[in-house]
């Protein structure tokens, strides 16, 4: 299973009246999403681990539908939720620059993205935070080691549109 830990976001836009917003984080890996709490009147919100930590199932069956893990960050209103914009990390960057396989281990260090906007209407600032890494499933043995997993998911992967992180919108000349 993929663990994924939303621990932040930094110096997001502010859509309330306030001059802050009230931002929650969804998470979607294969059509599974999950989201933060929201955290009220910040622009800098941090997320207790409890509310923010989410497994994903990892088949390898489905590796090449895997594409990349999607982080959208919302406003919530009153009567509806404003888009903040979104980041992702590709499956082929989850364990770059060294970091660590397994979620639990000392070296695992925590992934920074910045926060952009696919919608020509909407800025975006900021950026989100996050921790990840791989967790054996409860009642099941290991077949093949952490890293040996990653690997045999990047080999099967197959880029495709589908699986390709969305671009930043610009303005039609």
């Amino acid at each position: 299973m993929l663990r994924v830990q939303v621990l932040s976001c930094t110096n997001l836009l502010a859509k309330d009246r306030n001059g802050s917003s009230d931002p929650f984080v969804v998470v979607s890996l294969l059509g599974t999403k999950h989201q933060t709490p929201v955290s009220k009147r910040t622009v800098n919100p941090t997320y207790n681990p409890k509310d923010a930590t989410f497994d994903f199932p990892i088949y390898l069956s489905l590796a090449d539908k895997l594409g990349v893990l999607e982080l959208v960050v919302w406003d919530k209103d009153v009567l509806k939720k404003d888009y903040l914009g979104e980041a992702w990390i590709p499956l082929e960057d989850w364990f770059r620059d060294g970091n660590a396989f397994a979620f639990d281990d000392l070296n695992n260090k925590m992934i920074s993205k910045p926060v952009i906007s696919t919608r020509n209407s909407t800025p975006a600032t900021g950026n989100v935070q996050v921790k990840l890494g791989f967790v054996s499933s409860p009642n099941t043995a290991a077949l093949m080691d952490f890293e040996e997993i990653y690997s045999e998911l990047v080999k099967r992967t197959r880029r495709s549109l589908v699986s390709a992180p969305p671009v930043r919108s610009s303005p039609s000349l």
